[in-house]
């Protein structure tokens, strides 16, 4: 199942890549094209990074299929990660994943009880849906941490990203300081 959906996923890049090969603003901020997400997560992501929460991989977790997993620089907060718990999605953080000093990285992972694309999406589509939106602050954009090496080679002509990196990783950490 994993091997045709990446050769799907490879057509969908090469169409893109003949009929616009110019990464769009969310795009640039998740260091990814959107045909590079394999379609189970694709609608979660965009609707993730859309209330606040960046993103670094996703999908299959390595070649178990059934395995599916999002992680990146974002927080969950007691409650959600409580209503997450009850949909047998697991919340975890750097203790939970031998890195007890990393306080920035959370993994939201579940095993697809019926591993169909289909089932999986409606999974992943729930948990975005039940993500709250951040109250992340004016100039701050959640922001994949690989974004400036994506942009330099798909958009150079696009501004820097190191400062808004910086900037969101400095709200992280006062965020979770609390």
């Amino acid at each position: 199942m994993r091997q045709q959906i990446h050769q799907s996923m490879k057509t969908e890049e090469e169409a893109r890549f003949r009929e616009n090969p110019k990464p769009s603003e969310e795009e640039i901020y998740m260091a990814a094209f959107k045909e590079w997400l394999e379609p189970q997560v694709r609608d979660a992501i965009g609707q993730m990074y859309r209330k606040g929460y960046a993103t670094q991989s996703s999908g299959f977790h390595g070649t178990k299929f059934e395995l599916q997993q999002i992680d990146g620089l974002f927080t969950v907060d007691e409650s959600t990660r409580t209503e997450l718990n009850r949909m047998s999605v697991e919340v975890l953080r750097g203790v939970d994943i031998g890195a007890p000093d990393n306080k920035l990285v959370t993994i939201l992972r579940f095993r697809a009880k019926d591993p169909s694309i289909v089932k999986m999406k409606e999974q992943w589509d729930a948990i975005a849906a039940a993500l709250p939106k951040k109250r992340i602050p004016s100039g701050i954009h959640p922001i994949c941490d690989r974004a400036e090496i994506f942009r330099e080679e798909y958009a150079p002509e696009h501004a820097s990203l190191e400062a808004t990196r910086d900037r969101y990783i400095q709200y992280l950490r006062a965020t979770t300081a609390s």
